[in-house]
């Protein structure tokens, strides 16, 4: 066959394939949507078949709550000790009540006494006016014992007995004497209450007494007689004390001027005890 022959059957059936795929092609096309197709299958994993679905529910109205009764609280279980206290009272009007024991009866005697006596005692400082020579002064005491014996408004009049050390140096001729006059007094005061200053109780007295003098040369020599014996000693002074601790004890200052034998003027404060 010629060669010519050859180039034209195989351009006739390269046009002839040309043509008949498209017909081919929709005919595929027609095929495949006529095939049913096969059902998807669903595979779920565990963990989502097993979780629970979530209910949404709508919003109601908020139910009103219910208050329970109230309920009365149990008492306490009373102790041992608590329930014999019980006990006891229970039993207390059962039992016979207890004797009241007798009061304490003031005899006629303590009455009388009482508030009568007291004693004192009092520190001060004393300047010394001898006779003869000089005096340093170095300090002045007392104890004191006092005896009511009338008791007439307010007022009170008592026997007073009273012991006074006075101490100090005196100086005579140049010769210097440690020296203490021991003074012994009695005598009589009158106290009365005021109502100005605290309610203090005033007093004023006067005592007689004797001024005992014992001088002891610091030369160590024998003292000169100037020195020696004693001399008798007028006392007049005053004070006033305030009640503590219910009128049994009593504080204040007081003042006294001796004269006659020494000249001495005394000041100081003092404590009485009254019983």
């Amino acid at each position: 066959m010629p060669t010519w022959n050859k180039l034209i059957i195989s351009e006739i059936l390269v046009v002839s394939l040309f043509a008949a795929s498209p017909c081919f092609s929709a005919g595929l096309d027609k095929l495949s949507k006529n095939k049913p197709e096969a059902p998807v299958s669903k595979t779920t994993t565990n963990s989502e078949a097993t979780k629970p679905t979530q209910t949404i529910v709508a919003p109601t109205e908020k139910p009103t709550p219910v208050v329970p009764p109230p309920t009365t609280p149990k008492a306490a279980p009373l102790n041992k000790k608590a329930q014999e206290a019980d006990d006891d009272e229970e039993a207390a009007p059962a039992q016979k009540p207890a004797a009241a024991k007798p009061a304490l009866v003031q005899s006629q005697m303590s009455k009388s006494l009482e508030g009568r006596l007291s004693l004192a005692t009092s520190l001060g400082w004393a300047v010394v006016k001898p006779a003869n020579g000089t005096w340093i002064g170095i300090g002045a005491s007392d104890i004191s014992a006092r005896w009511r014996e009338s008791h007439k408004g307010d007022g009170k009049v008592f026997i007073t007995a009273r012991y006074a050390p006075v101490a100090g140096v005196w100086t005579v001729d140049n010769r210097d004497y440690d020296t203490t006059l021991h003074g012994i007094f009695g005598g009589a005061e009158y106290q009365k209450p005021i109502e100005v200053m605290g309610a203090p109780t005033i007093k004023a007295g006067v005592e007689l007494g004797y001024m005992l003098v014992y001088a002891k040369p610091q030369d160590e020599a024998e003292a000169a007689d100037d020195v020696k014996g004693g001399k008798v000693n007028l006392a007049i002074g005053g004070g006033a004390d305030w009640d503590i601790l219910n009128g049994k004890v009593k504080v204040g200052p007081f003042a006294r001027l001796h004269i006659v034998g020494f000249t001495i003027v005394n000041v100081g404060g003092s404590i009485n005890f009254v019983f």
